[in-house]
């Protein structure tokens, strides 16, 4: 009866090793399943960086590009602003020139009437000298005449 209880035992612990190595193996099973999901969600999320950083690289780049196109587009404006100063300024001093030439030429066109005006006088004195001097000349070949 011993070796029977023995065996019996015996086959009770084979049977529950039997049992636990199957539940291992299983366990085995589950956590090697676990560990290929998480190595290709490993490999998911290096794509993932990769394409990020190749990304981040090419924003960096464009960043750059776009800051050098603005400085360049800061510098064009300075440049423009001076011109635009710079024009103003010239249109100020040309629109004193011209006030400046209207005014002479007013003066000027001034002093062509009065000048006319003066001419004008002088042609009428030369006139009655003229006549004058011819009234003289008929008294004195009428005297003449006389004599």
């Amino acid at each position: 009866g011993d070796v029977e209880k023995m065996k019996r035992k015996i086959e009770g612990d084979l049977k529950l090793t039997q049992e636990a190595v199957s539940d291992l193996e299983r366990v085995k099973a589950e956590l090697s399943q676990t560990i290929q999901r998480k190595e290709k969600e490993l490999s998911s999320l290096s794509a993932k960086i990769e394409d990020e950083q190749t990304l981040g690289g090419k924003y960096s780049k464009q960043i750059k590009e776009l800051a050098t196109r603005i400085e360049e587009l800061d510098e064009e404006l300075a440049i423009e602003r001076q011109n635009r100063a710079k024009a103003e300024k010239n249109r100020s001093i040309l629109s004193r020139d011209i006030e400046d030439l209207g005014r002479r030429l007013e003066e000027a066109g001034s002093n062509t009437s009065t000048q006319i005006e003066l001419n004008k006088k002088r042609e009428a004195e030369v006139g009655k000298l003229r006549k004058d001097i011819e009234e003289t000349n008929i008294q004195q070949e009428s005297i003449l005449a006389g004599l």
